[in-house]
Parts: structure tokens; C-alpha cells; sequence
């Protein structure tokens, strides 16, 4: 099937390539690449010799440079920071953009091209990302027989003055409430749940059994749990929500800090 909303503009001058991307910015989605370099003026001031590079700018006016290899952008601009035109000489195709606030200027220099496309690019989906703590919570509760057989959830995030409860509920020794963490479980979780366990005492004048829910329990933890009457509940999220492991750099926020 081929995509009719997709085109590939001929390589023919600096020129004529200028006009139309002057014509569809904003518009449709533009790629390209060849070997270009970079020079942002602005707080900061930042310069990238010449390489090959693929630059793709999006309907919003964010744009990206990638060389070669690595996962982050070698530059970068966010959505609608300033209007993106460009110029055109015999020698080089410039993309020049202007941050509106800050009049910060980012060009980019063209000196050669090997691929200009347009994509008419339609996405409204918003992206699920599954298995923080959230989603472990709303997993118990979809399946409480995983803490216990009978178990009975009567309320999730129940806000008490030292915190919020993941899950109060009844279990088959009487009511309990139970934290959740995904990580292996620390001190500080062990004695947040102990903290719980004094509220109830204190302010609503009730006992109840504290479980402390996560994938492994040091000994040092383990301990703190069993002189407190505390019970710990091994759960392998690993199993369940299973995760990629990723280089630092590959986290999404990384795109959108300003270092410049």
C-alpha cells in the first residue's frame, strides 16, 4: 500500500527546496538529511562542526538533529518556542528558527542533502506506560487473592495525616492495610508502614495488620518487619510487569531539559 501522504521532494537546488518547506512548516512533518552543522546563539552559545545528520522538525515546530548513533539529539528545540524558515544560497540550505521569548537563535546548515521528505502524519494516541507503583496497586486490586485467599479491598490510597495507605481492606485475620513497592523494600518503607499501624492505633482507635508488599526484603528489613509484628509479602513484579532496561540517557524527560 503505498502512503500518498508521504513525499519525497527531488533534489534539484538549495532554492527550490527552500520554498516549499517554507510552504508546508507547521504543516507536515519534515525530514532531512545530510551533512550539515549547527550554531545556537543564545544564554549559552554552542556550536557543532559539520557532520551527517538527520534533522526532523514536527507539525508543532519541535525539532530534533540526530547524527549517526545515540539515542539523544545532538540539538533540539520544543514545541512552538519560535517560527522556523528557511533561506537558500548556491552553497547551503538554512533552517533558521528565533525563540519567541527569549530570541535565542538555533541555524542549521545544510552544505550538502541526501533525502528531503514531507509526511502528513495523523496521531492522536497517547502513550500507557505500564508497571509504576500505581499500576501494581490497581493489579492487587483487580486480583486480591495474590495477598490473600477471601482478601477484600475496601478502599486504595486512604489519606491518614502521615501519609496515604496503597490499600486498606479485610483480610482473613482482621483488617488490614497494606504498602506497595516496587523496588526492593528499605527501611524507610518498613517504618512508613509502621507509622500506618500507629495512626490507626492512635487516631481511629482500632489494631490492624500492616503487610508490606515488594519483590525482596533485605535481612535488615526483614527483621525491623518481624520485631514490629509486621508481614512481609514477596511479590516479583519482574514477573508480572516485565521492564526493559534502558542507559540513562534513553529516559524521555532527558529530551526536554534545557541545556542550553
Amino acid at each position: 500500500m503505498i502512503d500518498t501522504n508521504f513525499e519525497v521532494i527531488p533534489i534539484e537546488s538549495f532554492s527550490s527546496i527552500s520554498t516549499r518547506l517554507n510552504s508546508v512548516v507547521g504543516e507536515k512533518m519534515i525530514f532531512l538529511a545530510g551533512k550539515c552543522s549547527a550554531v545556537f546563539d543564545g544564554r549559552i552559545k554552542s556550536t557543532l562542526d559539520e557532520g551527517d545528520r538527520i534533522v526532523i522538525i514536527k507539525k508543532d515546530l519541535s525539532i530534533l538533529m540526530h547524527g549517526p548513533i545515540g539515542v539523544k539529539p545532538l540539538n533540539w528545540q520544543k514545541p512552538q518556542a519560535g517560527p522556523i524558515r528557511f533561506n537558500a544560497t548556491e552553497d547551503y540550505l538554512q533552517m533558521f528558527t528565533q525563540r519567541t521569548k527569549t530570541q535565542e537563535v538555533l541555524t542549521i546548515n545544510f552544505t550538502k542533502l541526501s533525502f528531503v521528505s514531507l509526511w502528513h502524519a495523523y496521531d492522536v494516541s497517547e502513550i500507557i506506560i505500564y508497571g509504576d507503583e500505581s499500576d501494581l496497586v490497581k493489579y492487587l486490586v483487580s486480583f486480591p487473592e495474590i495477598i490473600e485467599t477471601g482478601f477484600q479491598v475496601i478502599k486504595t490510597e486512604y489519606n491518614t495525616e502521615v501519609g496515604p495507605v496503597d490499600i486498606r481492606g479485610i483480610g482473613k485475620n482482621g483488617e488490614t492495610i497494606i504498602e506497595v513497592k516496587k523496588r526492593k523494600a528499605t527501611p524507610a518503607d518498613a517504618h512508613q508502614l509502621k507509622r500506618y499501624i500507629e495512626y490507626f492505633q492512635d487516631k481511629e482507635q482500632k489494631d490492624v495488620i500492616g503487610i508490606l508488599i515488594a519483590p525482596d526484603f533485605p535481612d535488615k528489613v526483614q527483621k525491623y518487619l518481624d520485631e514490629n509484628g509486621l508481614i512481609a509479602k514477596k511479590i516479583s513484579w519482574e514477573e508480572i510487569f516485565p521492564t526493559i532496561n534502558r542507559p540513562r540517557s534513553a529516559l524521555l524527560e532527558d529530551f526536554f531539559e534545557e541545556k542550553k
